[in-house]
């Protein structure tokens, strides 16, 4: 299998599943910390964030990338590094680009909703919301070329004969 079919069939699902289950462990730790710890919003949010990133980079380097070609504390910065640009930077520059460029161009997309479903939202939801998952994906591109690039080095110099270690070892 080319290295291209192997990206296709096994990182980039993977990265997906990966980016589900770290979504899930976020805001399930959010709500523990806030509703059954009784943590004040902003200490919920940090631990879940926090152990949200360090779950995402366990994953990535092990099931993603299977890159243990260097030990985990000197890939932990630079994963954190594009981790913190692809979200703060990455996503809320096209965000503000996204929220200008859907400013008064929504009304169609308002009456699309209402017509389709049924479901009457105002126009700024759909400048917020749909603003937010475009600057989301670009985001997750980001963050995928940055760890392919930056952090996980040694799976992304693979010979095209290597393949992949897989989940299981295999």
């Amino acid at each position: 299998m080319s290295k291209r079919a192997r990206v296709f069939n096994h990182r980039i699902p993977r990265f997906a599943i990966v980016g589900i289950a770290n979504a899930a462990v976020s805001f399930g730790l959010l709500n523990l910390c806030f509703y059954s710890l009784g943590f004040s919003k902003i200490a919920a949010s940090i631990v879940a964030t926090s152990c949200a990133v360090l779950f995402s980079f366990a994953l990535n380097r092990n099931f993603v990338f299977a890159d243990k070609s260097q030990q985990a504390r000197r890939q932990i910065g630079p994963f954190v590094l594009v981790t913190v640009s692809g979200s703060l930077g990455v996503l809320n520059l096209v965000y503000i680009a996204c929220v200008a460029l859907l400013e008064h161009h929504d009304a169609w997309i308002v009456q699309l909703i209402h017509s389709v479903i049924g479901l009457q939202v105002a126009q700024s939801f759909v400048e917020i919301n749909l603003s937010t998952a475009i600057g989301a994906v670009v985001a997750m591109v980001w963050n995928y070329n940055g760890y392919k690039l930056f952090v996980f080095k040694g799976a992304a110099e693979m010979a095209p004969g290597q393949h992949e270690v897989s989940a299981t070892g295999a």
